[in-house]
């Protein structure tokens, strides 16, 4: 099969870490075996859609192993399943030919490829009415917006699904980054839980009428958090990091609750306190968290895309062959809404 490999520093130049990054020109299209599932759970997937996230080769993960293949998300086909030395399947939930969804697990990746091994809690059915490309936008970022929202913020899931009649409590949301990957799903997922959502942008003219349209009541630049919004938020989720994460401390309530999922601010909180950043916001409930994959929650955000009340967006495709060229577009600073999807 064909996969995107990334390959080692030369050997007279320092070895490529997460504090010196590979730079694209480090992946490279190679041909190698098809893997084949060898434990309880596993399933073969031919990959029909994986996307490039942004800065992904400064992470710990990428450098675990040698050659390593990139990608998480996926969107694909049931090719093979774990068979026991007996005969039979292992697996009950899926069958060859099932057309699947999901994130594969932080610490293995390997979506960059024609095809990959994932287990069976990683992986939901497809919604019917996404493309390829756009189930394959879905699961990392919305799987990191439903947990933020759901499970870290304690958000009670809308009673049925659709928006809600009436505003939560009153509660008041600031997400940082709102047009960003994980900003656009944090945005739809809190307009139908019923909270007061205010996306925050730097600027209003380019993402204002786009982030209402997903849901937000307000859409404000940070030069005017900075000036009116002192401690009025019940809740924040921050998807930026650095000095705009600092600039929350000022933004949130007393006994209100600071979420980070920028990869960059695993330790804010310590960082902040020692730095006394955090000073009179003792009582904030503050964390960070690292996305897990779910197969319950990757089966509640395909019902929720098959009703049509979570969007996915696909902002550019390319070939496997391009991924050099995906990869630098993920991660440069142009404009735009959605996920950089590589096709099969």
């Amino acid at each position: 099969m064909l996969a995107v490999r990334l390959h080692p520093a030369p050997s007279d130049s320092k070895p490529y870490s997460p504090s010196n990054p590979a730079p694209s020109s480090a992946l490279r299209l190679d041909k190698v075996p098809i893997p084949k599932p060898s434990r309880q759970g596993e399933l073969l997937i031919k990959v029909m859609a994986t996307t490039v996230i942004r800065d992904a080769l400064s992470w710990p993960e990428t450098y675990a192993t040698d050659f390593a293949i990139p990608g998480h998300d996926f969107s694909g086909v049931v090719e093979n399943v774990f068979l026991s030395p007996e005969g039979g399947s292992r697996t009950t939930q899926f069958r060859r030919g099932d057309e699947v969804f999901g994130m594969a697990h932080t610490d293995r990746g390997s979506t960059w490829a024609e095809y990959t091994i994932v287990t069976e809690d990683e992986v939901a059915r497809k919604p019917e009415r996404l493309t390829w490309e756009e189930a394959a936008s879905l699961p990392l970022s919305g799987l990191t917006a439903f947990e933020a929202l759901f499970e870290h913020a304690r958000i009670p899931l809308p009673a049925e699904q659709g928006k809600a009649d009436r505003k939560l409590k009153g509660q008041r949301l600031l997400i940082t980054g709102s047009s960003g990957g994980v900003g656009i799903y944090l945005v739809q997922m809190a307009a139908m839980a019923g909270l007061h959502v205010v996306a925050a942008s730097s600027s209003t003219a380019r993402n204002g009428a786009f982030l209402k349209s997903l849901g937000a009541d307000e859409v404000v630049e940070y030069a005017c958090l900075e000036k009116e919004r002192a401690s009025s938020f019940d809740l924040i989720i921050d998807t930026v990091g650095g000095e705009v994460l600092c600039r929350c401390w000022s933004w949130i309530s007393g006994n209100g609750t600071l979420i980070s999922v920028d990869s960059s601010s695993f330790d804010f909180v310590n960082f902040h306190q020692e730095r006394r950043i955090r000073e009179g916001k003792e009582d904030v409930r503050a964390l960070f968290f690292i996305v897990k994959s779910d197969g319950d929650t990757l089966a509640n955000l395909a019902t929720l895309a098959e009703l049509g009340q979570l969007k996915p967006f696909v902002l550019q495709q390319f070939e496997l062959s391009q991924a050099r060229e995906a990869y630098d577009r993920a991660s440069s600073n142009s404009s735009g809404h959605g996920k950089v999807v590589i096709r099969l």
